[in-house]
């Protein structure tokens, strides 16, 4: 599979106006005016510096650019706000890393973390999870602090409304990220859980499947992160194929992994969980330097027709990049690997 359209660059992560550069010119996307065009010069992308140059045919410059500031054109600032953009310069895979944080600061939309602003105008426990990860560890959780202290909901139900029992494991982990076990949100959460839960396993449809482990798994995890005790859960020998994504916590249980070593071109973000949990190597194909480097395609939740801002190619397709579960996936792995 290869990625289309890359010939774009978005600009405002974090808390940040956004914005696409595409063919020559710079749109605001929230009402699709298109704020600056160039005539006569040649583009130059570099991904991982978040800058777009511009050379004109008499030799003179345009730089879009953006930093822990803002986002500049040269000199000018077009929206400024404080984030944190490491340089990871210690690590092996420094360039994709700056490029996957990324990928997952500028789906902050209005304060809420998203798998792509374009497709999704609402948050998903499981994406905003992961993205949590990624923010914890590039000190920028301030970005979603107010969202997660807003949340009186304990399921998402963006999965066709159903209430799907990883919510609450994933809700209670973005809760210990800015918060203790003293969050009104905790008690109703750890009730429920008891409510659901059946022979030690939560109840209740993941991705319209039956995933008690990989439920139970992120309930263990975020309770273990609040220093919450439990006396109620209990992981079995048993299978689930979600299981072998959660690499986060093994509890002592090495559970088999059967699994085709194929690339999931629709939902990479299975595959590279499943490699994280077996940390296995990647091969080069899938760390190459591009951009966008995370994508979904075919989701059945998700809104492709508002993708075509940005991209007619990905409507059609049903294709969204970049996506915050991905990048966030590629970024926790590759941030582990040898510096």
């Amino acid at each position: 599979m290869i990625l289309p359209e890359k010939n774009f660059f978005l600009f405002g992560m974090g808390d940040r106006d956004k914005y696409i550069y595409k063919n020559f010119s710079l749109t605001r996307y929230s009402d699709g005016k298109i704020l600056y065009a160039w005539n006569n010069c040649t583009e130059e992308f570099l991904y991982s510096d978040y800058t777009v140059v511009l050379t004109k045919n008499n030799g003179g410059r345009v730089v879009l650019y953006e930093n822990e500031e803002g986002f500049f054109i040269d000199d000018k600032c077009i929206c400024a706000s404080k984030i944190y953009l490491p340089d990871f310069k210690e690590y092996k895979y420094k360039d994709q890393l700056r490029i996957l944080l990324h990928e997952v600061l500028i789906n902050i939309f209005d304060g809420k973390p998203v798998p792509n602003y374009f497709v999704y105008k609402k948050p998903w426990y499981r994406d905003s999870a992961m993205m949590g990860m990624v923010l914890k560890a590039t000190n920028n959780l301030h970005l979603i602090k107010d969202w997660i202290l807003s949340i009186t909901d304990l399921y998402d139900k963006n999965n066709a409304g159903n209430c799907e029992p990883d919510n609450l494991g994933q809700l209670l982990y973005l809760i210990s990220l800015v918060d203790d076990k003293n969050n009104p949100m905790v008690e109703k959460i750890y009730n429920e859980a008891k409510r659901i839960s059946k022979n030690g396993l939560l109840t209740g449809l993941t991705d319209f499947n039956d995933h008690r482990i990989y439920s139970t798994l992120w309930l263990k995890f975020a309770l273990k992160e609040l220093n919450i005790e439990e006396d109620f859960l209990n992981i079995p020998e048993e299978f689930d194929n979600y299981a072998r994504m959660f690499w986060m916590d093994r509890d002592g249980i090495e559970r088999e992994t059967k699994y085709e070593n194929e690339y999931n071109w629709l939902y990479p973000y299975l595959w590279w969980a499943v490699k994280h949990f077996e940390k296995e190597p990647i091969d080069k194909e899938y760390l190459e330097i591009r951009y966008p480097m995370s994508w979904e395609k075919e989701a059945s939740q998700a809104n492709y027709e508002e993708i075509r801002q940005l991209s007619n190619i990905y409507a059609d397709n049903k294709f969204s990049a970049p996506h915050t579960w991905h990048a966030a996936e590629m970024f926790l792995y590759l941030i582990e690997m040898e510096k």
